[in-house]
This record gives C-alpha cells, structure tokens and sequence, in this order.
C-alpha cells in the first residue's frame, strides 16, 4: 500500500486546513446543538484513520490494512477479506490477524464513541469494550508467536492487493455525511421498529448491530442522551457485542478464504462471555456510580 502523497505535502496543501477549521467549527457547533455531536465525532475518525494511514503504513501489511480499514466499516473488511477470491491465496495467519485487527478497530472506535458520546459514564461502561479488545489482542498475540506448524498457511499473495477502503485524503467529507446520516437513520429505526412492530429496544438494537456495531452503538448514546439516560444502557452494550459476534462468526464460517473458522469463531464467543464475566465481577465489587 503506497501512499499517493507524502504527509508534509498535505500540510502545505490548503485542502487540510480547510478540513481541520470546519472539523474545529463542528465541535463549536455541536456544542450548542448537542444531537449534532455525531457529525464531528465521524469526521475525526476519518482524521485520526487519514494519519493512521501515514503513520503505520508504508508498504503495509495485511493487518496495517484490516486495521485501518475497521475504523470505517469493520463488516466490509469481512467481506472483502472472506469472501474476494483475490484474497484467496493469503496465509491462513495472515487471514485471522486482518481480521482480528479490523475488530480492534472497531472496538477502539466504541471507546471513543462512548468518551465523546457521554458525560462522565463510570469506567465499568467501558468494561466490555475493553475486555473484549483484551481478549483479541492476546488472540493476535499468540497468532504472532506461535509456531508455523498451529496455522496453516496457503501461501501468500501478491503484495499490491489492498483492502479497497482507504484513502489518501485528510477528510472525505462524504463518508462523514453518508455515515452521520446512517447513524440518525438508526435512531429512528429503532423508533420505527418499536412503535411499528411491537419490539423493545433491546430486540430492534440486536437486529441493526447485524451489520454495524460502532454506527448502532452512536445512535444508541445519542438516544441514551436526548432521553435523559432513561433507558439500561449496559444492557444494550451487550446486545450490540451480541450482534456484532453472531455477525461476524456467520461471516467467518460463510466465508471461502478462511480455514481456521472455529479458531476465529471461539476467540469471538470467549471474548464476549470474558467481558460479560469481567463486567459482572466488577459491578459486584465497585457501584456504577
């Protein structure tokens, strides 16, 4: 993965000022219109992923990619990973840690949504997140220094196949609209799927973090905030992991270009009942406030 223009030459181009002012005036804004606070907060990500991308990434590897590529869609980097025949040929190591990076990403991303997202929320709302990102990263880090004869390997492949997300550009101001306005469509479809269908909002949050934890989980705060915090947030925590765990285990199980399904498989279902054990422990130990 080459990058098309250095990071210095950015700097001197006027294209990034101009997104770093109205990313500043964003936040002034969404300080008075608080439902707002969505539109800075995904063009930030796109920011931190435009350096990331500079930072980690010359000639990168698979995983850089997976990575970089979580912070925006960790479901299209599935998709494009299992089941693209171009990506047929990488090692079965290769494969995993790609994947195992985009959900870092992604949970990474969960954390900051909920810091920018909430006002003061005690640490055991973090919790889940965290242990879960713990648990995948011990996973990378036993895929790392295990021995060739664990993973099989399939080969490798051409080095100039890339994850077709990532882009040389400090902000693309589309993105920011295309997923603001999706997490807002969010909100309103739990409204819809509750009012329309009979379904709590725990059963309408299950069905959409389907398909994008980190989008589900920004609209879930946004609500959490407009309605007072009327509502068990952590219970909702875990129905998005919930969510984001069936999806991905079918993905990897559906998926032709990976072999070691069940490996990925029980790293993904003893993360999640790690941070639900972790989480009850600590709120046995310490009150929520």
């Amino acid at each position: 993965m080459e990058h098309k223009t250095p990071l210095s030459y950015h700097f001197k181009d006027k294209h990034i000022w101009f997104d770093m002012t109205l990313l500043a005036a964003l936040y002034v804004v969404a300080a008075y219109f608080p439902i707002l606070k969505i539109v800075p907060l995904v063009a930030s990500l796109e920011l931190f992923s435009f350096f990331s991308f500079h930072l980690l990434a010359k000639r990168s590897r698979f995983q850089v990619q997976g990575f970089l590529g979580g912070f925006i869609s960790s479901t299209a980097v599935f998709v494009q990973m299992l089941f693209e025949n171009k990506f047929a040929s990488i090692s079965e190591r290769d494969m995993l840690l790609t994947l195992f990076f985009a959900l870092c990403a992604m949970l990474l991303e969960c954390l900051f949504i909920i810091f920018f997202l909430s006002e003061n929320v005690a640490f055991i709302y973090y919790l889940p997140f965290l242990t879960q990102l713990i648990i995948i990263l011990a996973a990378i880090t036993y895929l790392n220094v295990s021995s060739s004869s664990r993973i099989s390997s399939k080969g490798t492949t051409d080095s100039t196949v890339e994850i077709e997300l990532l882009n040389d550009h400090p902000i693309i101001w589309k993105n920011v609209a295309k997923l603001s306005s999706l997490i807002f469509i969010f909100v309103y479809a739990m409204h819809f799927i509750g009012s329309e269908f009979g379904l709590s909002r725990g059963i309408s949050t299950l069905l959409i973090s389907l398909f994008e934890a980190h989008a589900i989980l920004a609209s879930v705060m946004t609500e959490w905030n407009l309605q007072s915090q009327s509502f068990d947030l952590m219970k909702l925590f875990f129905l998005i992991l919930l969510g984001n765990t069936i999806s991905k285990s079918y993905l990897s199980i559906k998926g032709s270009n990976l072999t070691q399904k069940w490996f990925f498989v029980s790293v993904m279902s003893g993360s999640l009942v790690a941070s639900m054990g972790v989480t009850y422990i600590w709120s046995q130990t310490f009150p929520y406030h």
